[in-house]
């Protein structure tokens, strides 16, 4: 039984290999806490054999493609170099499409963005993605990139994240906008969100330029798979 017909909703997550644990992970923390109240995570694929993350981490989906259920927010996770691949992928797609068309929010966090743009879900938006990957974003030329780098972005009924640490922020967020301000106060209460990390480098605002120039310099291959996929997209479309 979805969590729809409980009164509450349905989050899914199309996880792919190669798709980063906390992009799906942290926000399926959230929506799963027992006072954010109604909401039900299914981490879906097109079959249930096992996902290998990232980070190396085998995880099962709970649902398949064909039958996913009701879905009322549809989460799209990032990735590594594999986002390129599942970018062309007309089954990842596909599904993406027609599930974040009937679904009440879509969207992503991170490089999932990349996935939903290709779905033409972002057509007219405004979103983000990955600090370094934001430039790639900008080729698809029905996609406004938002300046800086914001955590969350709503446009409509679409919802971007920026890197993976985002999902946790915009899962409180979508908490709010569906439930309310009190169940995503006692949501991030309960997990005990409340970051303060050791050093204010999260983004290329704040982070010193040297560690910036050194990140990016180990992103080349990544970054070039991403810009490789968007053209090949944004050229057949």
């Amino acid at each position: 039984m979805s969590a729809r017909g409980k009164g509450g909703w349905t989050v899914g997550f199309p996880i792919y290999n190669g798709c980063t644990l906390l992009d799906f992970a942290g926000a399926t923390q959230v929506f799963s806490s027992w006072v954010a109240g109604g909401f039900e995570s299914v981490w879906l694929a097109p079959s249930r054999d096992p996902v290998r993350t990232t980070e190396g981490v085998q995880v099962l989906p709970g649902r398949c493609f064909d039958d996913p259920g009701p879905i009322d927010v549809l989460f799209v996770p990032g990735g590594g170099e594999d986002v390129a691949k599942v970018m062309q992928d007309p089954v990842y797609v596909d599904f993406v499409r027609q599930a974040g068309q009937a679904a009440r929010f879509a969207g992503s966090v991170c490089t999932g963005a990349f996935i939903v743009a290709a779905a033409g879900l972002l057509d007219g938006c405004e979103a983000t993605t990955y600090w370094s990957q934001r430039e790639n974003l900008a080729l698809f030329p029905r996609v406004k990139v938002a300046a800086g780098y914001p955590r969350w972005v709503f446009s409509g009924n679409r919802f971007t994240g920026g890197g993976v640490s985002s999902s946790i922020d915009l899962a409180l967020e979508l908490v709010d906008r569906l439930a309310g301000p009190t169940a995503s106060q006692q949501a991030q209460l309960s997990e005990q969100y409340a970051p303060k990390p050791p050093f204010d480098s999260g983004d290329p605002s704040t982070a010193p330029p040297e560690v910036t120039a050194t990140v990016l310099a180990g992103q080349e291959q990544f970054l070039a798979a991403i810009r490789e996929a968007t053209l090949a997209v944004i050229g057949a479309a």
